[in-house]
């Protein structure tokens, strides 16, 4: 690869043009984790691949990987916005230009589902549920956690596996205005993209630590989300139990704790 850039891109890249060209030379003698340009390293042989491509077909591979993976195909987006990252660290992309285009991406493969779960209704939940034991009980469960938090889910959803590819569809189905889903969804799709390219961007000459740090945010990220609703969805069950039993037990002063106020029937009582 790097024996197609000019001496100054390579050197960008913490290794200049002779040093690369004599390792090529070297052939395949010795394995290594790094990539071609030898300031930027690699724990994943996708992540190498994935370089290698962004950088060969820059912007339009960056906005095709994001675009796919938010269809539903299995691509490793955050790769993509890593890659990008590194690259625009050492100028060889701009930041403005494949930020915006990945947001775009994702919004325009999430607004896909969004009209699919809109026009199709269930059956879209079916159609990615369709590989589990038990699609129905997965749709409903989704459904209900939807339902309980509305539109906000947009905002975490890509960070979330499983929740990223229901959310859209939901909110379709669930009848929220375009303009509703457009702005949730810009707004989740800017925080996913700025952390990747964020995270790229330091670590350009170490990509391999980047990706360490992608595995491990991921499962700390979700594993905060699933506590985060499991905290929210006990205060909601706490509440509507207060609501209905707390009244009838000790009376006007439980409503009032809940700032909800006495009913009329209590205003008017002496």
């Amino acid at each position: 690869m790097c024996e197609h850039l000019d001496e100054t891109s390579c050197t960008g890249l913490g290794v200049s043009k002779r040093a690369a060209l004599d390792r090529n030379a070297r052939g395949t003698e010795e394995k290594s984790s790094r990539s071609p340009c030898r300031g930027i390293t690699f724990g994943e042989t996708h992540m190498h691949a994935v370089f290698q491509f962004v950088t060969k077909h820059g912007y339009s591979v960056l906005f095709g990987g994001l675009l796919a993976q938010h269809l539903g195909l299995p691509i490793p987006g955050p790769l993509f916005l890593l890659a990008a990252a590194a690259l625009a660290a050492t100028d060889k992309m701009e930041i403005v230009a494949a930020l915006t285009l990945a947001i775009g991406a994702c919004v325009i493969g999430d607004w896909a589902w969004y009209e699919a779960g809109r026009r199709e209704g269930d059956r879209v939940l079916h159609f990615i549920h369709r590989l589990t034991r038990d699609p129905d009980a997965h749709g409903e469960k989704a459904k209900a956690t939807f339902a309980r938090y509305g539109s906000a889910l947009l905002v975490i959803a890509d960070f979330v596996p499983a929740l990223d590819a229901v959310t859209p569809p939901l909110a379709g189905m669930s009848r929220i205005s375009r303009l509703r889903f457009l702005a949730f969804d810009v707004v989740g799709a800017t925080l996913y993209s700025s952390a990747y390219f964020t995270l790229g961007y330091f670590f350009s000459d170490d990509l391999d630590r980047a990706v360490a740090y992608v595995s491990r945010a991921g499962t700390v990220f979700g594993a905060s989300v699933a506590v985060a609703l499991l905290i929210l969805g006990g205060r909601h069950l706490l509440r509507n139990y207060r609501l209905t039993y707390g009244f009838g037990t000790h009376g006007r002063h439980d409503l009032i704790a809940l700032n909800l106020g006495p009913p009329p029937a209590l205003q008017a009582a002496p």
